[in-house]
């Protein structure tokens, strides 16, 4: 950022533009490991029944 001088405060912009990616990497990581958990369980519920 050229217009960022040492000693300013990060403006409600800047914070909001990475909040918003720092949510999305959580979101989608809860979201794979919810997937990964259910094919786990869908795949041993399938061998149990076998």
């Amino acid at each position: 950022m050229g217009n960022k001088k040492k000693g300013q405060l990060t403006t409600d912009g800047e914070w909001h533009k990475h909040l918003r990616s720092y949510l999305k990497r959580k979101f989608w990581k809860r979201e794979r490991n919810a997937v990964k958990r259910f094919i786990e369980d869908e795949h041993v519920d399938g061998t149990e029944s076998e």
